[in-house]
């Protein structure tokens, strides 16, 4: 661990970001974010932060995360498909917050994407991938 500042594990540093407006969810399942751990031999970690605000009532619409654990085991392509689950209501009440982090296999990619598609509503997303 000599290799970091005090012995422990490298900073996380930002690797991906939506725009300052934020994306809107669409009648797909598009990536939003993507991030690839440096292909090193090492186990790397990120975390991702979210959120989203419901403007008008959806059908469909959740986002997801998906990677691969180090062991590539039961956990290999992991996936949070409710990050944000889909057929919010609107209204400030539902802006939601979330962040997941992770341990992750070097060379392995994680995204953020829409699991289903928005069929009818509104709704922003802003995120970020922290990664090391």
């Amino acid at each position: 661990m000599a290799d970091f500042p005090f012995g422990g594990v490298p900073a996380l540093q930002l690797q991906a970001a939506t725009p300052v407006a934020g994306v809107a969810l669409v009648n797909g399942t598009p990536t939003i974010l993507i991030w690839t751990a440096p292909a090193d031999g090492k186990q790397h970690r990120f975390m991702v932060f979210a959120s989203m605000n419901v403007t008008v009532t959806e059908v469909g619409g959740a986002v997801g995360v998906a990677f691969t654990t180090p062991d590539q085991g039961s956990l290999a392509n992991n996936a949070f498909p409710g990050l944000f689950t889909g057929a919010q209501g609107a209204g400030n009440n539902y802006a939601q917050a979330y962040a997941v982090s992770q341990v992750v296999k070097p060379g392995s990619t994680v995204v953020v994407a829409q699991t289903s598609a928005l069929t009818s509503g509104a709704a922003v997303l802003w995120a970020e991938i922290w990664g090391s």
